[in-house]
């Protein structure tokens, strides 16, 4: 029997999971929600769907109709915990956005919900551990060239754009800590294999006035375990006339050498203590975010976003959001 796929909300990164179930054998597309007509008026177009697939526009009627396998979740972030705690509690695996609550007692939710549900898998679209420049990156910090981490930053900087409304209100968005820094923090976190203790936060909206409640600009220092620091920074200052929309950064610096990645992945450059500057050539990552999640249910390989890491990453968001608004930092 094919895994049935039902989608919940088409106002994130669902395109990771349609392509992933077009690519898929066993896996079909079931269902799929959100409260705009007009964005579910071309589902049975899609490459991915099939003449059975079906919408709504409750999604909590979607749940009691269809028999689901695997939820994927892109909807607006106040929601998320939600509909992730009823497809938990119906012993279904998750693949959602990020972060997966918008504050700690939903947070708190969400791990009694996973407690209680037995053998079913959560994670979380933190798609950047399936590109080829990080973990290139973790390769090199793993296999010791550049020694013991001393700094590690990111940079993400994104056209603005027209952003929708859910966006414009703390009612219903998280603000760009916990939404945008999470990439980021996590892609420190995992690339130099180092836990945060500590964050401190800066957050605000200098020059874009029109956008409502939602922040332009933020900066997360986190205290790393060793004693080291990172720090990611994050804007939506890029400019329309940027060749890409988003300019992502990594440099971590060690005792013994410094790796940096420069234009999302496309230069990667490495120098040691040992041997000049040189360019590192990234290699394809064999499958994306969803074929890994399908092959973790089916028990042919292991989780490469769990639960745990998508807990703590929340965890850690929420807290640096917290630092940023209180002015004052917080133990992780």
């Amino acid at each position: 029997m094919p895994l049935n796929v039902a989608i919940v909300g088409l106002k994130g990164h669902q395109g990771t999971i349609l392509d992933g179930i077009s690519r898929l054998d066993g896996v079909r597309l079931a269902a799929v929600c959100d409260d705009d007509a007009a964005a579910l008026a071309g589902v049975r177009e899609w490459r991915c769907a099939d003449e059975q697939t079906r919408t709504y526009a409750d999604w909590q009627e979607m749940l009691r109709q269809e028999q689901i396998d695997i939820l994927g979740e892109a909807g607006v972030d106040s929601e998320r915990h939600r509909i992730v705690i009823a497809a938990l509690q119906r012993g279904i695996h998750c693949l959602c956005e990020k972060p997966l609550a918008a504050s700690l007692p939903d947070l708190a939710d969400v791990q009694t919900a996973l407690d209680n549900a037995g053998d079913v898998h959560l994670s979380m679209l933190l798609t950047m551990r399936f590109e080829p420049a990080y973990r290139l990156v973790k390769s090199v910090v793993e296999a010791g060239d550049i020694g013991e981490v001393c700094l590690a930053s990111f940079q993400k900087s994104y056209r603005l754009g027209n952003r929708p409304r859910w966006q414009t209100s703390t009612e219903t968005f998280s603000g760009i800590i916990p939404f945008v820094g999470i990439h980021a923090l996590d892609c420190l976190r995992w690339t130099t294999g180092r836990e945060f203790t500590e964050v401190f936060g800066h957050c605000s909206n200098v020059g874009h006035p029109d956008i409502g409640d939602m922040e332009d600009q933020g900066t997360v220092l986190a205290i790393l375990d060793n004693g080291g620091s990172a720090v990611a920074r994050l804007d939506y200052c890029r400019p329309a006339a940027a060749p890409t929309h988003g300019d992502d950064r990594i440099r971590i610096a060690g005792n013994r050498g410094v790796i940096e990645s420069v234009g999302c992945g496309r230069q990667i450059t490495l120098i040691t203590s040992e041997q000049g500057p040189r360019q590192l050539q990234a290699p394809e990552v064999p499958q994306g975010q969803f074929a890994n999640f399908v092959g973790a249910i089916r028990g042919e390989c292991d989780c490469e976003v769990p639960a745990a890491d998508c807990l703590r990453m929340t965890e850690v968001v929420l807290k640096a959001r917290a630092a940023a608004q209180r002015g004052i930092p917080f133990p992780v």
